[in-house]
């Protein structure tokens, strides 16, 4: 659940910029299409932000118990 935090206002950020644009630079597109462009944006933005913020703290390797940097 920690992750949606993160999820939800990317997705919201990409909706608003996509329509803002789309409607700026392609205003010729049905308004209908241009927000079926924006909700597949934003679906596939928030998939892909759901995996890359994914928490790996279990799988970071411990910290060496001996300093290796010693001069022999």
């Amino acid at each position: 659940m920690k992750r949606f935090k993160f999820v939800v206002p990317i997705m919201v950020v990409v909706a608003v910029l996509s329509l803002w644009y789309l409607g700026k630079e392609y205003s010729e597109i049905p308004l209908t299409t241009r927000i079926l462009i924006t909700a597949g944006g934003s679906v596939v933005s928030g998939i892909i932000s759901y995996f890359m913020l994914k928490n790996d703290v279990h799988k970071v390797d411990p910290k060496p118990a001996e300093n290796f940097n010693k001069k022999r």
